[in-house]
């Protein structure tokens, strides 16, 4: 068995790996490299492999870096089933819906080509499987396992076992140790190989502990400016744990009265999604539920669905507290937003997801003072304030502890899905302090088994 990268080498976005054993041919992920645009260069080249060659694909969860270049199989050819999670077979379907209308609208604004169009989409509809946590099924002489990664609901990590006995695990993406919303990802399986995620693998997150502490303070300083907070944020998962914490503020009166925005139309259809799916809430949101608290509602929130409900929050007034996507700001409702307020000393920005490179989100986070947005340029006056503990991505010092919590490590970790810097801080970590073998591979690199 060996193992081919075709993205997330070296760098966050694009993950794809082909796992082939002497009868069977597996994807595991498909994902968009992203950075300026969806419509990213290197998205338009061909896979490397023939996408009608392959027996089966396996998503680990529905981030468009992980799922964004399925309708590409579909439309070169690919017949065959896509197995994820029931939660994550949902959640896919609407973030590859709504990448489908940026590219068209970016498409009908300045002629940006498309990756594909909405009945590739609805292919890979078509094709998707669900194959629950815990659960394994035999592609020819491979067998295909998942298991609960904590990174975003319905999120897992795959192992994959020959008839050989040769083993190899894919972490997806992992999850932070201190997400309200999921259960704890699982211990790591047993394996021969490990490719691990590499996200933050050069740092350590705030304490968790204060984040709740630092978003209050963030919000109760907007309303005493009269100012507005942007929200950038994901709409899977780091929308849901926002609106739990603003949920959690306004019932018990810890922060004074505020309208809340929703401006995202997946992000509350993926709440939604959330409430079809009980059994991967934590504990405590269960707990919640039971006795009749709604999770992301709460007084003063206001979900803006279509676009006319979406400009009434313009003439609303301050202050007000805006969530939107995208949550780089490579695209969504956001930048409309972001043009008519970045430019304001009261209003403020807050950022809590990573920000790939290149992204308007990083140039941001990095301090650049003047930004351009929607062909606009804006000189910088918001106040930008980031709080990393709220991230969905496990850091240097939990990826370490859960490469430690197998019962028996592997003989070799290569660290991919992470800048060439972070991987590499990774990989040099868990050659000192846990005594295996790393590395961090390069696009294209074929890895044996």
């Amino acid at each position: 068995m060996h193992v081919k990268l075709f993205g997330a080498a070296r760098e966050v976005t694009g993950s794809c790996y082909l796992v082939e054993s002497s009868k069977a041919k597996i994807l595991i992920d498909c994902g968009l490299f992203q950075g300026t645009t969806l419509a990213h260069s290197k998205n338009f080249k061909p896979f490397g492999f023939a996408s009608k060659s392959l027996d089966a694909v396996f998503v680990t969860h529905a981030h468009l870096d992980h799922t964004g270049r399925l309708p590409i199989l579909i439309k070169n050819g690919y017949k065959g089933p896509i197995y994820t999670t029931p939660p994550t077979a949902k959640l896919t379907q609407l973030v590859l819906e709504d990448a489908a209308e940026i590219m068209h609208e970016e498409f009908e604004r300045s002629y940006t080509p498309k990756l594909y169009e909405i009945s590739d989409v609805a292919g890979v509809v078509i094709q998707t499987k669900v194959l629950d946590e815990h659960k394994s099924i035999e592609v020819k002489d491979l067998k295909v396992e998942f298991f609960n990664a904590g990174h975003i609901f319905g999120s897992v990590f795959v192992k994959v076992t020959s008839d050989d006995g040769e083993c190899v695990v894919f972490s997806g993406d992992l999850g932070n140790t201190s997400t309200p919303l999921l259960k704890q990802k699982d211990f790591l399986a047993d394996t021969d190989v490990l490719f691990i995620e590499s996200t933050y693998g050069n740092r350590i997150h705030e304490d968790e502990s204060t984040r709740d502490k630092l978003l209050k303070k963030t919000v109760v300083d907007t309303i005493k400016n009269k100012g507005v907070l942007m929200i950038p944020a994901f709409a899977i998962e780091r929308t849901q744990e926002i609106l739990f914490e603003l949920n959690n503020f306004v019932e018990n009166k810890l922060i004074p009265p505020v309208d809340v925005y929703l401006d995202s139309p997946m992000a509350i259809k993926a709440s939604k999604i959330f409430d079809a799916f009980p059994k991967y809430y934590s504990r405590e949101a269960l707990r919640l539920i039971a006795v009749g608290d709604k999770l992301f509602d709460f007084p003063g929130m206001r979900m803006t669905l279509t676009r006319d409900e979406s400009k009434i929050i313009n003439e609303s007034p301050r202050p007000k507290v805006i969530i939107a996507g995208s949550g780089m700001m490579n695209g969504g409702r956001i930048l409309h937003h972001l043009v008519r307020y970045l430019g304001d000393k009261n209003s403020t920005l807050l950022i809590i997801g990573y920000q790939a490179h290149g992204t308007l989100g990083n140039h941001l986070y990095q301090g650049e003072r003047q930004v351009n947005v929607l062909n606009e340029r804006i000189d910088v006056k918001a106040k930008i304030v980031s709080i990393g503990a709220y991230s969905a991505h496990a850091d240097q010092r939990m990826l370490l502890d859960w490469i430690k919590s197998s019962p028996k490590p592997p003989k070799r970790v290569y660290c991919t899905h992470g800048e060439e810097a972070a991987s590499a801080a990774l990989a040099t970590c868990i050659e000192e302090e846990l005594k295996i073998t790393a590395d961090v591979p390069r696009m294209g690199e074929m890895i044996e088994i």
